[in-house]
């Protein structure tokens, strides 16, 4: 998968990793010697330790050296230089996908097989079977996936509970729903959505946002792990009535963004003012009446939409400003993945849709019946500007797909220098 770095070319040597700025926190010292004149690893520096953690293949594989002593685990918690650099030269990988399969009490795990150990042992330590969600009286209607990232998985129960779930550790947060959320609302009140806000850096704490619509309006309310309170914000109009879906919204950089079918545009909600605003929608998706476009964002942060064509063809679009520093969506992109998706699927007809785009890595979902009357389903992985894809998996599934990305572990992220934790070895 692309979210690995290439082998080098065996006549060139390979490409030294950037250097890490150095900060308060990470001193170069001189190396020491031992009594025989020999450098030990443990002479090192922090300064050179980090640059050698920067060659390690994967967070995994970080996780592992840094857990070896104190010393080293102090090294990677006390640079977050370090930690933003590893992250962009080893983005972590998806260790697999969270699928809706049926009407089952809680969503399927498929893992994609790699060949790194220390992937495979994350997986066999995690609870990726959930089987620590609550069920029973507190949840007896089964649960579902809306949102993941940094680690955590979101569910929600439609007996009024959301559930937090960081599978590498086993915690599970149940949050129960008020019924404030629904004051004011008639008959025609819906959840739209919920969704997490999280941090790469703030890997213990959370929020949740809560869409929802009635009618014309919209309402969102937030949950922070901190507080453990909800904050339940006004219901606002939006003009028009309906044309807003469930599960269809997305959290870029702290904005909501939900597609206005109806009113072609897109809401846009943002979660530290809940101000709302409109963003007209391009004018070829218009002209294609396409709904299923997406709101992401690419590697750089920029906001983007997508979507994909009956014919294979993946489009996609800048959110930037034009002369007179009017927000509009530039064109970036219009590639053909008929031939990649033959390539990897045998397949050359159905119904092809973006289901996520997160910093450049674009997730489709392809679909289609058979003469026999069966369906049948793929996962491709994209990576924003190249020209192949990738199959994760095939099967019978719905789009509703969820890829978990590996999360830092809460005991290598921490400014103070101090670990937190005993480490075996460490004495």
């Amino acid at each position: 998968m692309s979210s690995e770095l290439p082998p080098p070319a065996a006549a060139a040597p390979a490409a030294k990793p950037p250097s890490i700025p150095s900060t308060a926190t990470t001193t170069t010292t001189t190396l020491a010697t031992a009594g025989d004149g020999t450098t030990t690893i443990s002479s090192l520096g922090q300064d050179q330790l980090l640059e050698i953690f920067l060659r390690l293949p994967s967070l995994p594989a970080l996780v592992r050296a840094a857990l070896t002593c104190r010393s080293w685990l102090g090294a990677v918690r006390s640079s977050r230089p370090f930690r933003r650099l590893f992250r962009a030269l080893h983005p972590a990988p998806p260790l697999g996908i969270f699928l809706e399969v049926d009407d089952s009490t809680a969503p399927s795990f498929a893992p994609l097989r790699r060949s790194d150990p220390d992937v495979i042992a994350a997986l066999r330590r995690g609870d990726f079977f959930l089987t620590s969600l609550p069920l029973g009286d507190v949840a007896p209607r089964g649960w579902t996936v809306t949102d993941c990232r940094h680690g955590y998985i979101l569910l929600w129960n439609t007996f009024r509970a959301v559930a937090a779930v960081n599978p590498m550790t086993w915690e599970v947060d149940t949050i129960p729903v008020p019924d404030d959320v629904v004051d004011g609302g008639t008959s025609e009140f819906a959840f739209l959505s919920f969704l997490l806000l999280s941090s790469e850096e703030n890997p213990r704490s959370f929020g949740v946002v809560c869409v929802c619509a009635d009618v014309s309006r919209v309402r969102a309310a937030v949950f922070s792990s901190g507080t453990r309170d909800w904050v339940i914000h006004p219901w606002a109009e939006i003009g028009r009535e309906y044309g807003l879906m469930y599960g269809a919204n997305t959290l870029v950089d702290g904005s909501v963004y939900c597609p206005f079918y109806e009113g072609r545009s897109v809401i846009k909600i943002n979660t530290a003012t809940m101000d709302f605003s409109s963003l007209d929608l391009p004018s070829r998706v218009i002209d294609y009446g396409q709904a299923d476009f997406i709101v992401g964002d690419t590697k750089d942060g920029e906001l983007c939409m997508l979507y994909a064509s009956d014919d294979f063809y993946l489009h996609a679009w800048i959110r930037g400003v034009d002369g007179d520093g009017i927000g509009i969506w530039v064109p970036q992109l219009i590639l053909s993945l008929s031939a990649e998706i033959d390539r990897t699927s045998g397949e050359s007809e159905g119904k092809l849709r973006v289901v996520q785009a997160r910093s450049g890595c674009v997730y489709l979902y392809l679909t289609c019946i058979t003469p026999a009357g069966t369906q049948r389903s793929w996962l491709f992985y994209h990576s924003l500007g190249t020209t192949e894809i990738e199959l994760l998996i095939n099967g019978t599934f719905d789009d509703y797909a969820y890829p978990y990305i590996m999360a830092w572990p809460p005991c290598l992220i921490g400014d103070d220098g101090a670990t937190g934790h005993e480490v075996e070895g460490s004495h």
